[in-house]
């Protein structure tokens, strides 16, 4: 796309160390392009670099989700409560799985028992098996279900329930089910040594170095790291009808009518140019992210940014830095790559 730079200079400008990767898919084709900031030169080509997906991970689960179900080791009907013998509450034997996946269980966003501000810089690693335990006990957001409520704790649950199932790690379930059908080598939770070095430095939106984060029993939620290889692995995989998950993947496309509403499992839905689009973004404390695609005409983008749209000391605020990401309202502090996505998707399907 010749004019590629003219959608990506409002976000790259004044960003030092950035590192932005954006994955174009039409069809069987894949181009890269990358835009860095960063003096240092690497040698690692852009599309090998790894970054953090954050709640793009979600799809991933929801998947996995599906993929189970298909082996018939568990239906998405089945409420959560079953695979809880040891706590006892009865509202967890009126919520399903597939409300987890669909952000419908009533949950709320994180636990009441989960206090971000305990270690700001990475604050899902201190939450244990322990207290997610002790804050289902006396869970009750019975008037909560069916309704859409974006929910961390409700996604984090169910990889968490995927897991107990099936007796594997979640990086054993994405390489069982996704990674190694699809060929996606980069795509872990946890790294190695040698994809560790590939791994990006992540910047609050200030520029400000910070952790990488450690999901712990949220990964589910938003713990994956990737490449925009392998991520444009996945749109592509979505667009086509013929590799080993295509009908996992066609099952995520419909939608299911819950409430008052038409929710997919991991995707969300929207127009673009009177078309319909399935897409999914993520955010961290130093990463960004977004991909979305068009199924009929077989076209979609994925972004990857080292960069986060809110800083670093607004850890104490992320709930409400969460539901404006949601609603798509941006935060007055930073840009995020929702917008660029959008943008060169929108000139993609009008070039088709």
């Amino acid at each position: 796309m010749k004019d590629l730079h003219n959608f990506v200079s409002d976000y790259t400008k004044d960003k030092k160390h950035l590192h932005l990767a954006i994955g174009m898919i039409r069809g069987d084709d894949i181009e890269y392009f990358s835009f860095s900031n960063d003096t240092e030169k690497s040698m690692i080509p852009a599309e090998n670099r790894l970054f953090e997906i954050g709640s793009i991970t979600k799809v991933f689960t929801s998947m996995l989700l599906l993929s189970m179900e298909q082996e018939k080791l568990l239906s998405t009907d089945d409420m959560v409560g079953k695979f809880l013998p040891s706590v006892k509450n009865d509202y967890l034997n009126k919520i399903t799985l597939k409300n987890l996946a669909t952000h419908t269980s009533g949950l709320p966003i994180l636990a009441t028992n989960h206090n971000m501000a305990k270690k700001r810089s990475d604050p899902y690693s201190m939450y244990t098996e322990e207290d997610l335990t002790s804050f289902l006990a006396t869970a009750n957001f019975t008037d909560g279900i069916g309704s859409f409520a974006y929910s961390n704790l409700a996604v984090g649950l169910l990889g968490n329930i995927l897991c107990k199932v099936s007796g594997s790690t979640y990086d054993e379930l994405l390489k069982r089910y996704i990674t190694e059908p699809l060929q996606m080598k980069e795509t872990a939770v946890l790294l190695n040594s040698e994809q560790d070095s590939r791994f990006l430095n992540g910047h609050a939106s200030t520029g400000r170095r910070v952790p990488h984060w450690n999901l712990s029993i949220h990964e589910g939620a938003g713990g994956i790291k990737s490449s925009i290889r392998d991520m444009s692995l996945l749109v592509q995989a979505n667009l086509n009808d013929d590799h080993p998950i295509a009908s996992i993947l066609a099952k995520s496309h419909l939608p299911n009518a819950i409430g008052n509403a038409n929710l997919y499992f991991g995707w969300a839905g929207d127009n673009i140019q009177d078309k319909e689009i399935l897409w999914h973004n993520g955010g961290s404390a130093g990463f960004n992210s977004y991909l979305a695609f068009n199924k009929e005409l077989r076209v979609g983008v994925v972004l990857l940014s080292n960069y986060s749209f809110f800083s670093n000391a607004l850890i104490d605020h992320y709930v409400s830095q969460l539901k404006k990401w949601i609603t798509r309202k941006e935060p007055a502090q930073a840009m995020m790559i929702d917008s660029v996505g959008i943008e060169i998707l929108e000139a993609m399907l009008s070039s088709e």
